[in-house]
């Protein structure tokens, strides 16, 4: 299994482990092998030459063992596609199933005339047995690009609850409020997550006399143009910026805030903000897009909301901040919901394709 490497930051380092480690737990021997890194400022030749370790390290790998499953986690983007097709193409000849999952998907690519690029596509389906993808429109996007059906399967990530500390202790450690809502944004900071979307919609919610205070927990390439624009609207005393916080810390974010603001358009599979949300029963404001658009229901769960509209956020944080019994009827079935994504059902999910694959059926 190819896993990422101790430090990295992501939806894989949080719920491959787990995973990993239900596979064990259920008797399948289990090997683990660094295939993405956590360092990424090192240039060009720094990155070529991880990805010429790598491939040394997994085709060493299966000549000294016997193995079914070369399971690789991965994304469908244009700098994964160069290194696994270098790795694929460094494992000819060996008998093991490749088995690629991806974590998000650009579908540009899939529709792209670009020679090179369609030829490094093409080849880099052609040598996988299985592909794992986390959402009903991944795998039509897939399909449309011309993916054998056989080869595809929808599957999921494991989704851990981490155990948070009291409300009383979480609020002590950020030093923050006890007397009003508090609206959590957590993830990567890049534009298409919906940030300054959300501290836009925060300033509509001010103006109409809404008291809040919105918590953005993360760090990236967009965090300045969102202090500032927190600066330009003078919301300095309703936003509070944390930067990155460790996965074990998180919780406690989830575990406490009032809702989840996330109007993200970005193209990752299975978005870890809206289910470490749904595992925590916290109700969810988010956008209808891949996986959550497959297993989250309106009202059940979550209340939609359409990208790159701060107006209608606001409207929608607003309907659930206004309803005590809708956000305590999200937390319920949320938690019911998170069952779906615990280690052992999601660790048999992919046992069953694991088997198939090996079998050639």
């Amino acid at each position: 299994m190819g896993m990422p490497e101790r430090g990295a930051r992501g939806g894989p380092p949080a719920c491959e482990p787990p995973f990993a480690a239900q596979l064990r737990a259920m008797g399948v021997a289990v090997e683990e092998e660094i295939y993405a890194y956590a360092t990424t400022g090192s240039g060009l030749a720094g990155r070529a030459a991880r990805v010429l370790r790598t491939a040394r390290c997994f085709r060493e790998r299966l000549r000294r063992g016997q193995f079914d499953i070369v399971h690789i986690n991965t994304s469908f983007d244009t700098k994964a596609l160069v290194r696994d097709n270098w790795v694929l193409g460094r494992l000819r000849g060996a008998s093991a199933k490749i088995f690629l999952k991806f974590h998000g998907s650009d579908a540009w690519l899939l529709e792209t005339r670009q020679p090179i690029l369609r030829l490094l596509r093409n080849g880099l389906f052609e040598r996988a047995a299985g592909v794992g993808v986390l959402s009903s429109e991944e795998r039509a996007n897939f399909l449309r690009a011309g993916v054998p059906e056989e080869k595809l399967f929808q599957v999921s990530n494991v989704v851990v609850t981490n155990r948070s500390e009291g409300r009383e202790e979480f609020l002590r450690r950020w030093n923050l409020p006890g007397d009003r809502p508090l609206l959590l944004f957590i993830g990567r900071f890049i534009p298409a997550k919906g940030l300054l979307d959300t501290i836009r919609a925060c300033q509509l919610l001010r103006e109409r006399g809404w008291q809040f205070l919105l918590l953005c927990v993360g760090d990236g390439p967009a965090r300045a143009d969102a202090e500032a624009e927190v600066e330009r609207l003078g919301m300095s005393d309703s936003v509070r910026f944390f930067g990155y916080v460790p996965e074990e810390r998180a919780a406690g974010f989830y575990a406490h805030s009032t809702v989840l603001v996330f109007p993200t358009y970005h193209y990752e599979g299975f978005p870890l903000s809206v289910f470490h949300s749904v595992a925590a029963g916290l109700p969810i404001v988010t956008t209808r897009i891949r996986a959550a658009a497959d297993y989250l229901k309106e009202p059940d769960n979550c209340l939609w909301v359409e990208r790159e509209q701060p107006a209608q956020l606001a409207e929608r944080i607003a309907e659930i901040l206004h309803a005590p019994e809708l956000r305590a009827s999200m937390s319920a079935n949320n938690r019911q919901l998170a069952q779906r994504f615990s280690a052992p059902a999601v660790a048999q999910e992919h046992l069953e394709i694991s088997k198939r694959l090996a079998r050639g059926s």
